[in-house]
């Protein structure tokens, strides 16, 4: 978390203290404006109420009372009685939160006795199995007040449309061979245009905001329907259920009526799933023959699926965040002079095709660095595009393998504590788990209490030495999947003290280290159950296990936390 967000999270916390009796957090990426579905029925009127998650509370149904897991117990006390409730939260992506009650019970439902509510948290077991209420919240806006930004759509491509709808009263239906589906201008956005339908044709354009995979592997994809309508009860939120054919690229896609996600395992789909559409991937333009005819390969290594990358039959696939370009890839030659640059030709999502040149690094065997040329030509210029002054120096887009990832220790040793840059009271803790070498564990906490703020979880996936800094990058475990962060540092004093900065997703080699860094001291040395000294490693492996526990002193809250720390090597 950069220093930033670490002054805002003090204030909102301080002032929070002052006034109630939270003793848990909820993390950052959860807090924000949502909207979420209230009314719905078979005819399609849906209302919306707007829903706030800060630091301690989520107002309608709550204080944080207390964390187990991804499950929140929460308290509203009405003086005489209290109502206690327990609820599973759910990060789906940066935008979608879906959150789950035990069986069929409604969230509305409270219990009178902490014990009661704790018996009736959702299990892991029931989440997966789609046994549990669930309620899915569209965030609007982040916990600074920022509109959330769309999401990449998980739909490459063009494709032919076959739609139905059925109601009670009609059915409205669009052929396949006129009806088509693109992703033009923009990889965030699905643009249907419905044709030769037995009503009117219409368009339809959807923005992305995120998508997942269910418990039993089925695929989700959360949309905002940008059409305008003079409509208050219209639907303006849409989950899709769709399964895709690897094979063929075909795809079977299903929505309901109203904003909530369709379940296959529960009956009610019957009335509310009157949506169905068929994806036939178009045929795509020929490459030219220069292209097609090519001897240059990619290198095996890369092969496979990363973040935003993906690789086969010597074909790139690339998603470029900043602007929703999506870039199909073909190798052209590989530089005598350097065998890290390549010249390619490329097509996006819009049929614009172009040269360029790449650079291509590998980091680990989990991670790899990739730059795209400033400037681009309609013809092959491989001097000028792969001259050194067409690459912006330190501007890499990191990656990290998402499919065959290699288990990666992390990268430091012992439990190392400091104080938060800029702040007098925020501590932070920086500890790994050597039982599981490659997770590591960040914690934010008041310096005077120990009271904890904020816990993090990653996984390390690599990391590497550059300009006598450290770059290690890891994927976060205790939010939505496919959130990645980068951490750029280094060890002194005989790895008695780290230097340590967040450096966005991409590893950015632009920030001046020594201004944003913060200094972590190392706490003791540990060893592991059955193993001995670690002296003589590089990098050693400790884990640390938090207990939390939360009293009350003269009306003062206590927290204290206890450390069971292990060494790996």
């Amino acid at each position: 978390m950069n220093t930033v967000l670490y002054v805002l999270l003090f204030f909102i916390l301080h002032e929070r203290r002052q006034r109630c009796t939270a003793i848990c957090y909820f993390p950052l990426e959860f807090q924000g404006e949502y909207k979420m579905q209230t009314v719905s029925n078979l005819y399609g009127n849906v209302q919306y109420s707007t829903l706030n998650i800060t630091a301690t509370s989520i107002p309608i149904w709550g204080n944080c009372h207390e964390r187990r897991g991804s499950n929140f117990v929460l308290i509203l006390d009405y003086g005489v009685n209290k109502c206690i409730r327990c609820l599973h939260l759910k990060m789906r992506s940066k935008n979608i939160m879906q959150v789950f009650t035990t069986g069929q019970e409604t969230i509305s439902k409270c219990y009178v006795n902490e014990e009661s509510a704790i018996n009736n948290c959702p299990t892991t077991e029931f989440v997966q199995n789609s046994l549990n209420s669930e309620i899915l919240l569209f965030k609007t806006k982040d916990a600074a007040g920022t509109s959330t930004r769309t999401e990449y759509c998980p739909l490459d491509g063009k494709f032919s449309v076959n739609y139905k709808s059925v109601d009670k009263n009609y059915t409205l239906e669009c052929k396949e061979n006129e009806s088509t589906l693109d992703s033009c201008p923009f990889g965030s956005h699905l643009n249907f245009r419905f044709r030769q339908c037995n009503v009117n044709d219409f368009d339809v354009s959807f923005e992305c905001l995120g998508h997942w995979k269910g418990p039993n592997g089925e695929n989700y994809l959360a949309l905002t329907d940008k059409r305008q309508t003079n409509n208050p009860k219209a639907v303006q939120y849409k989950c899709a259920l769709y399964t895709r054919n690897e094979l063929e690229g075909t795809i079977n896609m299903q929505f309901r009526k109203d904003s909530a996600c369709p379940t296959p395992t529960k009956s009610d789909n019957s009335d509310f799933i009157y949506e169905h559409l068929s994806l036939k991937p178009l045929i795509e333009d020929n490459w030219p023959p220069e292209v097609s005819y090519g001897q240059c390969n990619f290198p095996q290594w890369m092969g496979g699926t990363w973040e935003h990358v993906k690789i086969f039959d010597n074909t790139l696939v690339y998603k470029d965040r900043s602007t929703f370009k999506t870039f199909t890839i073909k190798c052209m030659g590989v530089l005598d002079d350097d065998d890290n640059k390549y010249l390619i030709f490329s097509r996006n999502q819009c049929g614009e095709e172009q040269y360029n040149c790449m650079k291509i690094q590998k980091r680990s065997d989990n991670i790899m660095e990739l730059q795209l040329g400033k400037t681009f030509s309609k013809t092959i210029d491989a001097y000028g595009l792969c001259n050194s002054d067409n690459f912006e120096e330190g501007a890499w887009i990191t990656q990290g393998r998402v499919d065959e990832k290699v288990d990666v220790a992390c990268p430091i040793s012992g439990e190392y504590t400091g104080l938060i840059p800029n702040t007098d009271d925020l501590c932070a803790k920086l500890w790994s788990d050597c039982r599981v070498p490659d997770v590591m564990y960040y914690q934010v906490s008041s310096c005077e209490t120990n009271e904890i703020y904020e816990e993090r979880e990653y996984t390390c996936l690599g990391h590497w030495q550059e300009n006598n800094l450290l770059y290690t990058y890891t994927q976060r475990k205790d939010v939505s999947d496919g959130s990645y962060e980068c951490f750029v540092g280094s060890i002194m004093n005989n790895k008695e003290t780290i230097s340590i900065r967040e450096a966005g997703e991409d590893c950015r080699r632009s920030v001046d280290q020594e201004i944003y860094e913060m200094k972590l001291k190392k706490q003791g040395l540990y060893s592991c159950i059955g193993n001995t000294s670690c002296t003589g490693c590089l990098f050693c492996i400790f884990s640390m296990k938090v207990t939390t526990v939360g009293t009350r002193r003269g009306g003062r809250l206590i927290v204290t936390s206890k450390f069971h720390a292990r060494k790996y090597f």
